[in-house]
């Protein structure tokens, strides 16, 4: 049976926002819970289609009760940055802000609950050979705090599907890219800047790329036929950060990246851009030590799991950057 009344947190998000659009076109009235103090731009265009419920995630009355409106929700609130001035902000709403949202899911006895991770928690490769759902974190030395912080919060929904009954599904999209990338997103960042031509250079190893409008297509699968307590990876298509890069300044009609940044160098501009970040800017660096730890590693996924039991696959990403970059290009 489909639920009467869907919920999502950090509707005014990148995903969140197309996901909110997605609900209206399905003839949902969504719930959208919206962190107290953030932009509603992103959702301007949907005004009066949704019921908006202000609250904070570390606020558990406001969650408890933008829960107990909702017959399923999906939570996708979280801090997807590489840094932060306030370093413990990760934990408390990357952990501390799941927990609150899963306990009023339990008290509230909620349908389902899809919560979105991210494929980082599935670690990274040196090889690019695919990882999948069974996968172990393997970027603990990294100090990678978003990376941390996600794969914490995922260990607390899993923990309450054993312990509470918690009707939860995990869904781990990989890097999502698509027009309305109001923040931008980090993979919406570079995509921006290298439009602009201002990326000569290209890095060692690759990711894993997605059209926001499939990941928004695997949420709702995941919602209708996700078995709870399964972890479903949302995967697109495995491109060398060469082969992306390249691509992306194809379709912006700019130079593409013709000279391969030496890792070492990029290890050592991350430490001393961070430091000065810490304590001198206090504004995010163009680069971290985590970030550069990655370069040279494959963010590579098998999305079999998806496929054969959700139904999913996703299409090609190429027309996902056309439309990021036309945005950009339109809107800011």
């Amino acid at each position: 049976m489909a639920p009467d009344r869907i919920g999502i947190t950090g509707a005014n998000g990148f995903i969140g926002a197309h996901l909110l659009r997605s609900a209206v076109a399905r003839g949902f009235r969504p719930v959208a819970f919206l962190q107290r103090n953030t932009s509603l731009e992103p959702i301007a265009d949907l005004e009066g289609k949704y019921d908006g419920v202000f609250g904070d995630l570390l606020d558990r009355e406001s969650v408890d009760a933008f829960v107990g409106r909702c017959d399923a929700i999906f939570h996708l609130a979280g801090l997807n940055r590489y840094w932060a001035e306030d370093r413990a902000l990760f934990h408390r709403i990357n952990v501390l802000g799941v927990q609150n949202v899963a306990e009023a899911c339990v008290r509230r006895r909620v349908r389902k609950l899809v919560h979105t991770s991210s494929c980082i928690t599935l670690g990274a490769s040196d090889a690019a050979c695919p990882r999948n759902e069974d996968s172990p974190y393997n970027l603990e030395r990294l100090n990678f705090l978003y990376a941390d912080t996600k794969k914490a919060g995922e260990e607390e929904i899993k923990r309450r599907v054993r312990e509470r009954g918690l009707p939860a599904v995990i869904v781990n999209p990989t890097s999502a890219i698509g027009e309305r990338d109001y923040g931008p997103t980090p993979i919406g960042k570079p995509i921006a800047d290298i439009a602009r031509g201002m990326w000569p250079v290209y890095v060692a190893g690759g990711a894993c790329f997605i059209d926001v409008h499939d990941v928004v297509r695997g949420l709702w699968l995941a919602l209708e036929r996700g078995t709870v307590g399964r972890q479903y990876l949302l995967v697109g298509e495995n491109l060398s950060n060469q082969e992306f890069m390249t691509k992306v300044a194809g379709i912006a009609g700019v130079a593409r990246p013709r000279f391969k940044a030496p890792k070492a160098l990029l290890d050592v501009v991350g430490a001393v851009a961070e430091w000065t970040a810490d304590r001198f800017t206090r504004k995010a660096p163009a680069l971290t030590s985590a970030m550069s730890g990655l370069i040279g590693r494959y963010l590579y996924f098998d999305g079999a799991r998806a496929h054969t039991e959700l139904g999913f696959k996703a299409g090609p990403v190429t027309p996902a950057i056309e439309r990021c970059v036309l945005w950009f290009r339109e809107a800011r």
